[in-house]
């Protein structure tokens, strides 16, 4: 493949593909040579002086060699093809093991010139090669991504966690007791990576008598990821607690820490729970992913009336706003967009957070801290002394809260909260169960919105489908099923064959006027409450679902999961 005399040179490809002119190759060639470059190849010189970018080097390169062009951004290598080829000559000739069917590897290269680099690859892996290309940086990326993601811990220490020689001789003697032979560094880093790059939640480490499960919560639904043997689980437990500055000697009570990884850009924060269960330590850790926040509100996929009215309730001057749902609903992130949208140099806002998620710019962000008797109601006190517009109170959890939080937006302050309750009418009897008089809540309360996050259809394998009558029933729609189109996923690589990528909210929003007001002060169920805001145009989560799955957004299979019928 690479002895065979080529036709064409790669500075007539590239100006055959139109990248650059006749006059550009020369006047390169001229600087090359006058510089003293003529011992670097003419794609690299090209690169330095601008002239191209790497992407049009390797697809020239491919056409020059007949050889594939592949990109290797998010692309998750599997540990046996990573193991096939030493960490040292990964690094040294900047090459990467993509796939490996058989006695067949794929070797990502830059340089297809390079005859002797194929020749050792092949001899060192015993394994037939198939060169393609790839950019050098690509290529240099997926070796930091897979061999060295910096870890920070809680003290801000920074570790290469692929190391072992990073990290203190007690702490490698504490995972030599583990008992295992296996590589307990790189198997917390894949656990992570891997996490990182099918978009997970939360990562399930848990011990059970026939070996150590791995769980990763996407999309809202755990799946199985891996099972290893479970004499690696005391080694696993000891590297986390490490690295989130947790005691490795403590295995009787729950411990609570935190992590900071970089996986190329993408800054991660890690919060670490570790709670003692049948056969050992069982660990959680839930991924924060910065990048990931959507702090616009058209991203929220509000439906167009609901849009409308949560953007004019956020416009009011003054009261108390509630977002409503259980955990991992979105909640947090639909505040956030809230503050960015009124956001502005003329106003204070201050934020009470347990734990501050996310930072945002230019607001200012309080966190918690009982153990300082630092706790929502105490904040909220020296927040109001703080001259503040808005205020964002990351959970109402107790009477006393709620109390100052409605005197506050009684004194002319706009206050964002979350509440978890499972639809918005029963917000409000939830608030004067807790203890919250009705005559301050009646006239602070402005509004509710409840939410819930279903399952997208993966656009790559999405498929039209007539439903049958017992499905729209399931739904409570009794129409005519002819004519009418359902979509659902059928299942491919891009959503690992679950039939389902990413999340959409579905949202409904209780406006409070002076009926459903004076129904408050009543001590009004929320079924009345219901009822009453219904005769207004309140439509339930139910229905907002409802049009999703009607547009092709979700399936009805999502919106019986989440949501229920009124009745």
């Amino acid at each position: 493949m690479f002895t065979k005399e080529l036709n064409l040179k790669i500075g007539d490809i590239l100006i055959e593909k139109g990248v650059i002119t006749k006059s550009q190759l020369e006047t390169a060639l001229k600087e090359q040579s006058k510089q003293g470059a003529d011992n670097k190849k003419l794609g690299n010189f090209l690169i330095d002086i601008g002239y191209v970018t790497e992407v049009d080097i390797a697809n020239a390169l491919g056409m020059q060699f007949n050889l594939p062009v592949m990109r290797l951004e998010g692309l998750r290598i599997k540990p046996e093809v990573l193991d096939t080829i030493s960490e040292t000559m990964v690094k040294k000739f900047n090459i990467m093991p993509i796939f490996k069917v058989g006695d067949e590897l794929t070797l990502a290269i830059s340089d297809p010139t390079d005859i002797l680099l194929i020749d050792m690859v092949t001899s060192a892996t015993k394994c037939k090669i198939i060169p393609v290309i790839s950019p050098y940086s690509d290529i240099s990326k997926a070796i930091n991504r897979h061999y060295y993601m910096k870890v920070e811990t809680e003290s801000g220490d920074t570790l290469l966690s692929i190391t072992p020689t990073t990290i203190s001789r007690t702490e490698i003697e504490e995972l030599k007791m583990s008992g295992t032979d296996l590589p307990i560094i790189k198997i917390v880093d894949r656990i992570l990576i891997e996490a990182v790059e099918d978009n997970a939640s939360d990562i399930h480490i848990e011990p059970r008598e026939a070996g150590l499960s791995v769980r990763f919560r996407v999309d809202g639904m755990l799946r199985d990821i891996a099972t290893y043997p479970i004499k690696t689980h005391s080694g696993i437990v000891s590297r986390l607690k490490i690295l989130s500055a947790l005691d490795i000697a403590e295995k009787q009570k729950p411990q609570d820490g935190r992590i900071k990884i970089k996986i190329d850009d993408k800054e991660i924060d890690i919060r670490v729970s570790i709670l003692p269960a049948l056969y050992g330590e069982k660990i959680v850790l839930r991924l924060l992913n910065r990048a990931n926040v959507k702090v616009s509100l058209e991203e929220l996929n509000f439906s167009k009336n609901n849009f409308k009215t949560f953007l004019s309730l956020i416009k009011e001057p003054y009261g108390i706003i509630l977002v409503t749902g259980p955990t991992g609903s979105g909640k947090t992130t639909t505040l956030y967009a809230a503050l960015y949208e009124v956001n502005s140099v003329e106003k204070n806002i201050i934020t009470v957070e347990d734990p501050i998620e996310y930072q945002l710019p230019v607001i200012n962000q309080m966190q918690v801290n009982p153990k300082k008797d630092l706790t929502f109601a105490n904040a909220l006190r020296a927040i109001l002394r703080q001259d503040p517009d808005i205020i964002m109170i990351g959970e109402i959890r107790d009477p006393e809260t709620a109390s100052i939080a409605a005197e506050s937006a009684l004194t002319g302050h706009l206050v964002f909260s979350t509440l978890h309750t499972n639809d918005a009418p029963s917000s409000i009897t939830r608030l004067t169960d807790m203890g919250v008089e009705p005559f301050l809540l009646a006239p602070s309360l402005l509004g509710v919105i409840a939410q819930r996050l279903v399952r997208r259809i993966c656009p790559k394998c999405k498929e039209a489908y007539t439903p049958s009558k017992a499905e729209l029933l399931t739904i409570s729609l009794d129409i005519p099923s002819e004519g009418l189109k359902f979509y659902r996923g059928a299942g491919c690589d891009n959503c690992k064959h679950t039939g389902y990528s990413g999340r959409t909210g579905i949202h409904e929003i209780l406006v409070l006027d002076e009926k459903i007001r004076e129904m408050i002060t009543q001590k009004a169920t929320a079924g009345m409450i219901r009822a009453e805001a219904a005769k207004n145009g309140f439509r339930d989560m139910r229905f907002d679902g409802l049009k999703k799955v009607m547009s092709g957004d979700t399936t009805t299979e999502e919106l019986l999961r989440v949501t229920k019928a009124n009745k």
